[in-house]
């Protein structure tokens, strides 16, 4: 009985240990291109890049930055970005500017 309980609470460690993973840091900074667009409905709506080898990003940037993207749905950008985090929401490009 008390391997059970000890194997039961190693793999729940380990459970826990692999979720919290999932959500850090996979990348850091750089330059990537794609064509922004808009995701979700209307007044939740969000900001995404969608990049020629076919990987999906959601954008986190500053509002100056996010109305100027807004003005660009539809068009390629190429983007720099800080960090790609893996979060809920799915891929997030953390983004610092437009070239």
């Amino acid at each position: 009985m008390k391997n059970q309980i000890r194997t039961a609470a190693v793999l729940a460690i380990c459970l826990l240990a692999a979720c919290s993973l999932s959500h850090q840091t996979n990348k850091q900074g750089g330059i990537l291109s794609g064509t922004v667009y808009s995701l979700g409905n209307e007044p939740f709506t969000k900001l995404g890049l969608h990049t020629t080898s076919g990987t999906t990003y959601l954008l986190k940037c500053s509002k100056e930055i996010e109305q100027t993207l807004n003005s660009s749905q539809g068009k390629t950008v190429t983007l720099r970005y800080e960090k790609v985090e893996r979060l809920s929401e799915g891929s997030t490009l953390f983004v610092t500017g437009i070239e």
